[in-house]
């Protein structure tokens, strides 16, 4: 019995030795990459070496110096990290072999989005593989440049109480009734209505449309705003499938005013015969205030409330 208790003893010691003497220890990320480093030089006013806050369009420098102490270099990667969306990469090769061991360069960039945006170089090697970034990055910030506001409603108007709140103001993304609109006219930007018709398979239909208070009385003649305070912000026409545009291409005052302009923003009311072509899900409309102010609204969806009283539920950009 002693002697299987020893043979026993004797074949877990070897398992535990044999175990031991093979395990080796991972790499560490941290540790592997010590051969290159990164220094961002502070050549300029608007160089960035560590943390920058900027207004929108303001130009920002990346002055940097990439040094390689074993091997070559034959490109190096910028890399740009904003917001939650996947970085973007721009590989541009060197071609100077005699700067293969230190390379230097200046990238010059026109801020357009508002938040944070981290910036860090990195090297390839001749194989196009990652050999290292000094384990450092830049970050800039830009000040906010716009007002969102998200997910507000807009109620279509009841021509007998004339309190659902069918009125709204760009300014402070609030809504009002025909019945306290009087008293908050010269906040008011625009109201809505909606106008019936017979698709071609017989289905009534509406078409939304906005008109501000100095549109012509024609335009919805239900509610008399003829006394109200007149706020001239001119509008385009509805712009369908802007949901993705909205959330990636709108992102500073700056942006916001380039895709406004792209439009013709000149009507006081909107003129949409189908629903498509209205204040539908997914459109928006572009529009630039008395205050000399670009916007974008868009229509999140267009249903209706527990009541069965229909709206449209809008979020908006607009330069500050």
């Amino acid at each position: 019995m002693k002697t299987k208790n020893i043979q026993k003893l004797f074949l877990i010691a070897l398992s535990v030795f044999l175990f031991t003497s093979c395990k080796k220890e991972a790499d560490n990320i941290f540790n592997m990459f010590t051969d290159v480093t990164v220094t961002y030089n502070n050549s300029d006013p608007r160089c960035v070496t560590d943390y920058k806050l900027v207004n929108d369009k303001d130009e920002v420098w990346i002055d940097f110096t990439i040094n390689s102490a074993k091997e070559d270099m034959f490109s190096y990667v910028v890399e740009t990290s904003a917001g939650t969306q996947q970085p973007t990469r721009i590989t541009t090769p060197i071609t100077d072999g005699t700067k293969r061991r230190t390379f230097s360069n200046i990238i010059k960039m026109t801020m357009n989005r508002d938040g944070k945006s981290s910036f860090r170089v990195y090297a390839l090697n001749e194989k196009g593989i990652y050999i290292g970034d000094g384990y450092k990055k830049v970050t800039v910030e830009v000040n906010p440049s716009f007002m969102i506001y998200a997910n507000r409603d807009i109620y279509l108007p009841d021509t007998v109480g004339k309190v659902l709140p069918s009125f709204f103001s760009l300014s402070d993304a609030t809504s009002y009734s025909y019945s306290n609109g009087a008293a908050n006219s010269g906040k008011i930007d625009f109201g809505i209505y909606r106008t019936m018709y017979l698709d071609a398979q017989r289905v009534t239909q509406y078409a939304i449309n906005l008109y501000n208070t100095s549109a012509p009385s024609t335009t919805f003649p239900i509610y008399d705003v003829s006394t109200w305070q007149k706020r001239l912000t001119k509008f385009s026409a509805p712009v369908a499938s802007q949901g993705t545009v909205f959330l990636t291409g709108a992102i500073s005052g700056s942006t916001v005013e380039a895709l406004a302009k792209a439009r013709t923003i000149n009507l006081n009311n909107t003129v949409a015969t189908t629903a498509a072509a209205g204040l539908a899900a997914n459109s928006a409309v572009f529009f630039l205030t008395p205050e000399g102010k670009y916007g974008m609204m868009l229509v999140n969806q267009v249903t209706a409330d527990i009541n069965k009283k229909p709206y449209i539920n809008v979020s908006i950009k607009v330069q500050r």
